[in-house]
């Protein structure tokens, strides 16, 4: 059996797949729940939706009990997702993954509830974006600068799993999963 392509390029399989969705969590529950016919679309619950078009979305809102802030979510999707892949790859030991980690990641930035408290800390009303900066600067939030930093996903989830090297972070936009996969691919060939 040839382990080049036609190209002569290693080939490269997919050993594991792991998957979170508005239908559940795990490769096997989201199967049963799509062969079944049932959808994950229902109301958006995250944020108020009064005034807006659209009310429904397939969100991703059974991991916690109380709203998080995007970059928990996003860890916390990515963790599960890549744990359940891991598993099934038999790839490595724990906290020590033999590869570099590529993560397709949303844009991190506080979110109104973040904003609001930035505001509430600023001397005076009303507030403009220099006393949020200001309010920042405090040192009040100091937690919320690395957690906010674009990065912090990947770097945290590559602490975790024992990813080799720098973790690269994408996010361009629906494409970002597809990106990922080709730069894993990538690396994977070259002998990363």
């Amino acid at each position: 059996m040839a382990h080049t392509d036609k190209h002569g390029r290693p080939i490269v399989v997919v050993t594991g797949i792991g998957i979170v969705s508005s239908l559940g969590q795990g490769k096997e529950d989201n199967w049963r729940r799509l062969t079944a016919g049932e959808s994950g679309i229902h109301r958006i619950t995250r944020f108020p939706i009064e005034g807006m078009r659209t009310t429904i979305a397939g969100t991703v809102d059974f991991l916690f009990d109380e709203r998080v802030p995007a970059p928990d979510l996003s860890e916390r999707l990515a963790t599960l997702a890549a744990e359940e892949a891991i598993a099934q790859s038999g790839v490595g030991s724990k906290g020590n993954f033999p590869g570099p980690l590529f993560a397709a990641v949303p844009p991190v930035e506080m979110e109104w509830p973040e904003k609001r408290k930035l505001a509430e800390n600023a001397s005076h009303h009303p507030v403009e974006y220099r006393d949020l900066l200001l309010s920042a600067a405090s040192g009040k939030f100091r937690p919320w600068h690395e957690r906010f930093l674009f990065g912090s996903v990947a770097d945290r989830l590559a602490d975790r799993f024992g990813t080799q090297g720098q973790p690269i972070s994408l996010s361009t936009a629906c494409a970002s999963g597809a990106t990922a996969i080709q730069l894993g691919v990538e690396a994977i060939r070259r002998g990363d």
